[in-house]
């Protein structure tokens, strides 16, 4: 019978940072910006200039500029649909890659399903948008002095660049499967 103490049973609890250290090397060596980086870099830093300047009133000078909060809200929607152009253009979305290696040889036939139901959820959102921009075309933002739509416009905009991009990959998958690649 083994003891608690013995080295066999112990988990081990030693974290090896120089192969943690290693892999980030190696990952960042890897990065680069592309020319549709630049964009999202440019948007982020104005988010970032828009919440500082959010917290230095509020915080600093006791008072706050009342269109940061809502300024800094539709920003984060516009970047987020950015970068999901940016993920979906360098598939680093997050995915189950664990269950890649289940898939075998239908692993290209799963990949298109996926690509096909981001296709149709781009398709109903981009609608959605249109609905909404009908719908609330004739309303301000609250503290900003431009209408709302401007917000659904520029979502449903992203939203087509994202379906367009999609469907791009959707032919590039059908034709791999088609040479059995």
């Amino acid at each position: 019978m083994q003891t608690p103490s013995d080295p066999s049973v112990a988990p081990s609890t030693d974290i090896e940072f120089d192969s943690m250290a290693a892999e980030d090397a190696a990952h960042f060596a890897e990065f680069k910006f592309s020319v549709a980086d630049y964009p999202l870099i440019l948007a982020f830093t104005g988010l970032f200039s828009v919440v500082l300047l959010q917290f230095l009133t509020r915080y600093v000078l006791n008072d706050s500029v009342a269109w940061t909060e809502e300024a800094a809200r539709y920003m984060l929607i516009v970047i987020g649909f950015a970068g999901a152009i940016r993920c979906q253009l360098n598939s680093t979305h997050i995915t189950l890659e664990f269950m890649d290696r289940y898939y075998g040889k239908l692993q290209p036939y799963v990949q298109l399903f996926a690509l096909m139901a981001i296709l149709l959820l781009m398709v109903i959102l981009t609608f959605s948008a249109q609905v909404l921009i009908e719908r609330n075309s004739f309303q301000q933002m609250v503290s900003l002095p431009f209408p709302k739509h401007y917000l659904y416009a520029s979502v449903m905009g992203l939203l087509g660049i994202n379906a367009l991009l999609v469907t791009y990959q959707i032919v590039q998958q059908f034709i791999l499967i088609i040479r059995g690649k």
